[in-house]
């Protein structure tokens, strides 16, 4: 059989390591496909590179969309034709169907394909869906076996069309051996390597494009193999890491204490005086219990999604927690001396000028540390935000185009003007604990892609989750 092909297509500085085209890849080579990888995130040439990686002929070449764009309001910056200038130069290289895959592109797998054009896609899990696929191709699978595996976008003529999404059972996933990529060189060059501990998310949040991307039940790793796989990145010199979830506490049914099961396999094995992670977490379930196994287990900070501290507003954009809970979070971090940030959303269906002001407000007595702040809310195809637009009640305010390969769709309530990021930035004034996401040259920006602080302070050995970094430069 001939190798199948991976890419990694995210060039972005400073580096992400890639998590979930490892593990797709751990899966290729564990049913016994042939692989190669290339990483264009080092390559210096990189038509060179992937013109040697497709010489001797691929099974198929997979490039991975971790991102569509920089969901900045600011800059709407799109990564989509880096992906179609990726596609069309491996088109010239190779005869090889083209495989699109990862977060970004499940997103909008019919969009991103049709925007970039890729042979096939796949959207969710990738792991059995690749192998599947790869087997297929290798034994001359026409259109339609294609079209009876699941997790596919496969084009019909002029349409593309998807194959029905297939959840795994991550019990029964096996450890991952992280050696595709060089994760201790993305360290080094200061990036925080990532773990899954479970994947989907149950919430309904209005905006969020984590459950059309990787589902609405959230499914488990098993603590012990988390575990194993803090260890085996370990013993290759990682020691930075970042949790993948879409937050670490909230807990898939069967499981409701997964997020303290996992500290406390990674305190049972010393791994809490060895390593360093950040998370994700929500304000609420969180109690001071948690907070003490996580700085235990190794924990360095935890960037809460709070976007708002006006009851009405989050509720409207559908969170499961009110201003109570995340005045309880604050408590519990300054008691505990634990480092965190707030993330907030302004901008959302119903805000207004009064509730940006109060949520600021909020922070300001509440004495929280630094927050980072978005203007404008970045509209997914499959979420509610976009159902609401679909059906008109979100103008005006909306503006990009829905399906557009250079200018995402964002929306900002017109009750802010013309010009909504000058209006927080003007209410947050010249207050040091609040960045807002802007362009990466803008002053107390926190636009990671690009970010020339960022950058600077990384090259003199800084480390850890790129808000801390800012933070610390900030304060410096």
């Amino acid at each position: 059989m001939k190798p199948f092909l991976l890419v990694n297509a995210n060039t972005v500085r400073p580096p992400v390591a890639p998590v979930g085209l490892e593990y797709a890849g751990h899966a290729l080579l564990a049913a016994g496909i042939p692989l190669e990888v290339v990483d264009l995130a080092f390559e210096p040439d990189w038509k060179a590179a992937l013109a040697r990686a497709t010489a001797g002929g691929p099974l198929a070449v997979g490039i991975t969309v971790r991102n569509t764009d920089d969901c900045c309001f600011a800059t709407g910056r799109s990564f989509l034709p880096w992906i179609a200038e990726v596609v069309a130069e491996a088109k010239r290289t190779t005869d090889a169907p083209v495989v699109l895959g990862g977060v970004g592109f499940s997103t909008a797998p019919q969009d991103v394909l049709a925007a970039t054009g890729g042979d096939l896609g796949v959207h969710g899990e990738g792991e059995q869906a690749l192998v599947m696929l790869a087997r297929a191709l290798a034994g001359g699978g026409g259109a339609a076996r294609v079209a009876s595996l699941p997790n596919l976008a496969y084009r019909d003529g002029p349409r593309i069309r998807l194959t029905p999404r297939r959840s795994l059972d991550l019990t029964r996933m096996p450890l991952p051996r992280r050696r595709l990529f060089d994760n201790p060189r993305y360290q080094r060059e200061g990036a925080m390597v990532g773990i899954e501990t479970k994947r989907g998310c149950s919430g309904s949040c209005v905006f969020c494009a984590d459950p059309v991307a990787k589902g609405k039940t959230i499914r488990a790793r098993p603590p012990s193999i988390v575990a194993d796989e803090f260890e085996d990145l370990l013993s290759q010199g990682v020691t930075w890491f970042h949790l993948c979830d879409a937050e670490f506490n909230i807990a898939p049914l069967t499981a409701s204490d997964h997020a303290r099961e996992v500290c406390q396999a990674l305190i049972s094995r010393g791994l809490g005086e060895r390593v360093r992670w950040f998370a994700y977490c929500s304000p609420a379930p969180f109690d001071r219990e948690l907070a003490l196994l996580m700085k235990r287990a190794g924990c360095a900070g935890i960037n809460f999604g709070v976007d708002s501290l006006d009851d009405a507003q989050l509720k409207r954009l559908g969170k499961g927690f009110r201003s109570a809970d995340v005045e309880a979070v604050a408590g519990i971090m300054k008691q505990t001396g634990f480092n965190y940030m707030f993330d907030l959303l302004f901008g959302g269906p119903g805000e207004t000028e009064a509730t940006v002001r109060t949520t600021i407000e909020e922070l300001r007595r509440l004495d929280v540390p630094l927050a980072g702040a978005a203007v404008g809310v970045r509209v997914y195809r499959g979420t509610p935000l976009w159902e609401m637009a679909a059906r008109g009640m979100l103008t005006p305010g909306l503006r990009g185009e829905p399906s557009s390969l250079t200018t995402p769709l964002f929306y900002a309530a017109p009750e802010l003007g013309d010009d909504p990021l000058s209006l927080v930035a003007s209410i947050a004034g010249d207050d040091p604990r609040f960045m807002v996401l802007a362009a990466p040259s803008a002053k107390g920006s926190y636009n990671y892609a690009g970010d020339e602080v960022l950058t600077r302070a990384i090259a003199r050995g800084a480390r850890g989750a790129y808000w801390d970094i800012l933070r610390q430069a900030r304060s410096s």
